[in-house]
């Protein structure tokens, strides 16, 4: 048998109409697992059980199917909206007697506001109605111009198994229509269940998305960012190595206590579980808010309108901010700010629902746009235009990293898209397709970037244009002019890296164009050419450097032929042009190699020379590594 795909499947539906009686048809397992709910016959939190389902078409394919039961009362919808956070399919449970209810018209909304796109419809109590085709027709009806208009609706009576065959066949190809859970190397586990069973410690089960944990792994609570480790693994009360995409997952974290109050440490229902770098929780998150056209008696929802926040399991109150400050109608959808009363641990891309602050009702839902907005950015013209990028397509990989790269200009390539519901291979399949320019660890907005070495660029050739003589701008000067341009200091390394990647080039400390050859300037001309004159009439007994320079252009001619390497200035007293020092190495190498180890008196008379010159001239030897000073003498390495 091979390796069977994960998946989760949720029920949704009226109280009482047969929920959890189905579950356990289906799978063996009585999903109302606490006291209160068996004695009274009604699902008050999440119930879990789980299936093997073989498909008889393509029967090498297997699908373990998490079952997910959702209480139906009213009062228990945050309930609800906490187990229909991670489905894949949902099981619509009517019952054939009763017809549509209200609370299968808000299950309806939670499930369209979560984007879930498949269902089966189970029409259950069959043996109750006289006319089964009659009830399936009302349902049919009640679902027009809904996602599930077209789900297939199969009768069954749970209590003598009638109609779950049917109702397995149906699962299998509704699953076949959803892609398998991905992995994204971005792995969350939304908690919706803590206890504590004696002898184990802490027990914390969700379901597995995005990514694998495995065993012995650290990982990190949000929103509190403290961090754990794995000791064991279960998947359907059998230990397991690793969890995967799409498993329900419980996680032994002995060392972390069950969260009560107002505490900070700890875990509880309503906590993600994931690793380090991949984003941070917020008290304000940026979302495209939509309310569906069905909702056609809820009042408007008005701007800064108490809401409870519910993002897979966990449940927030906050306020909602509209951006143009509007009321939002049934059939419409809006940009806004929520506020939270608590930090929320989201990615971009994520869904989530909104219901009043009574708790009475579902009032919208809608998709996370920025989990962590730029601080004092409400308003402004640059996340305004990010969002309207982002909302225009919400699924789009393309979309959310071009208005990231337009909003913030440079990104460090490790961080693009961390905190997002797209893959690595998403991210770098969309980077070739947006307006940038990659670095390597550095991802810049293209046109804002090209700017930047213009005005690089611009300053280098004007100091050339101004000062011919110099060989180029000093590394550090550059650095001060760019700072006022550069909002980061790290990308100046970068920037100068790419200068020499085309037309530039870098030379210790100074940077030039390729082209640029140092020269004097035509005021400078004359002044060059008299020190040049006054070092060459008598090579080795040049005329002090205070001798040379009469003049500021004096000065700055000395100083040209310094720096290009023309001339060469052995200390404070004494400058050779490089042409007669070099000659003269040349003459002591060949000196030392004929008559050995020297002093310096025997070099001066050698060269011609005096002391004023000779002694910083072997220093300068010494300095670079030609000649070795023992004692008195001299000898070549």
């Amino acid at each position: 048998m091979s390796i069977p795909t994960n998946y989760i499947v949720a029920t949704a539906g009226h109280i009482d109409h047969g929920k959890s009686t189905l579950i356990e048809a289906l799978s063996g397992t009585n999903p109302d697992r606490l006291p209160e709910e068996q004695s009274r016959g009604m699902t008050i939190d999440l119930g879990f059980a789980h299936i093997l389902l073989n498909d008889s078409e393509e029967p090498e394919k297997n699908y373990s199917l998490g079952l997910i039961d959702v209480p139906g009362h009213a009062d228990f919808v945050k309930n609800m909206v906490a187990g229909a956070g991670s489905v894949d399919v949902a099981i619509f449970v009517i019952a054939a007697d009763d017809g549509w209810m209200p609370q299968s018209e808000e299950h309806l909304h939670v499930l369209t506001y979560l984007n879930v796109r498949n269902a089966v419809v189970a029409l259950t109590k069959s043996d109750s109605v006289d006319d089964i085709e009659f009830s399936s027709e009302m349902v049919s009806e009640s679902l027009k111009g809904s996602v599930f208009e077209n789900a297939p609706i199969v009768p069954v009576c749970a209590l003598i198994g009638e109609g779950i065959e049917e109702l397995r066949k149906a699962l299998i190809q509704e699953i076949k229509k959803v892609s398998p859970p991905p992995d994204i190397q971005k792995p969350r586990l939304y908690v919706d269940r803590v206890f504590s069973p004696k002898g184990v410690g802490t027990v914390i089960t969700g379901t597995m998305t995005g990514g694998r944990f495995t065993k012995g792994q650290k990982v990190i609570i949000q929103p509190h960012s403290s961090e754990t480790t794995i000791r064991a693994i279960q998947n359907h009360q059998n230990e397991v190595s690793e969890s995967l995409p799409g498993m329900r997952t419980a996680l032994n974290i002995p060392d972390v206590e069950i969260r009560k109050g107002k505490s900070r440490s700890g875990v509880k229902r309503g906590d993600t579980i994931t690793i380090e770098k991949i984003g941070s929780p917020s008290r304000r998150i940026h979302v495209l808010v939509e309310r569906i056209q069905r909702e056609s008696k809820a009042e408007q929802i008005k701007h800064a309108q108490r809401i409870r926040f519910h993002h897979c399991s966990s449940n927030i109150s906050g306020k909602l901010l509209f951006f143009d400050n509007i009321e939002l109608e049934p059939g419409q959808k809006a940009i806004a700010e929520i506020r939270l009363d608590k930090p929320a641990y989201t990615h971009a891309g994520d869904r989530f629902v909104l219901r009043d602050w009574s708790k009475r009702f579902t009032i919208a839902g809608g998709t996370i746009l920025d989990p962590t907005p730029p601080r004092r950015s409400y308003r402004s013209q640059k996340q305004q235009e990010f969002l309207e990028t982002r909302s225009s397509s919400t699924n789009c990989a393309k979309s959310f990293l071009q208005s990231l790269i337009t909003r913030d200009q440079y990104l460090l390539a490790s961080e693009i898209l961390t905190q997002s519901c797209f893959s690595k291979a998403n991210i770098d399949e969309a980077l070739e397709q947006t307006d940038s320019i990659n670095s390597g660890s550095w991802i810049f907005e293209k046109k804002w970037w090209l700017n930047l070495i213009e005005v690089a660029t611009k300053r280098i050739d004007t100091i050339h244009n101004k000062h011919p003589e110099l060989p180029g701008i000093d590394i550090n000067m550059l650095r001060s002019f760019m700072k006022k341009h550069l909002p980061d200091p790290k990308l100046f390394e970068i920037l100068v890296e790419t200068l020499e990647n085309g037309k530039y080039i870098r030379s210790g400390t100074i940077i030039r164009r390729k082209d640029h050859s140092p020269r004097l300037p035509d005021k400078l001309q004359l002044a060059g050419n008299q020190i040049r004159d006054a070092l060459n009439l008598n090579p080795l007994e040049p005329p002090n450097p205070k001798e040379l320079v009469q003049n500021e252009d004096d000065s700055s001619a000395l100083k040209f032929l310094l720096e290009t390497g023309e001339a060469i200035q052995l200390d404070d007293k004494a400058i050779l042009l490089s042409s007669h020092f070099e000659d003269s190495v040349e003459k002591v190498k060949k000196f030392i190699t004929s008559n050995g180890p020297s002093t310096a008196a025997d070099i001066r008379k050698m060269l011609g020379t005096t002391r004023r010159i000779v002694i910083p001239f072997l220093e300068q030897l010494d300095k670079e590594g030609i000649t070795r000073r023992e004692g008195d003498l001299r000898s070549l390495n």
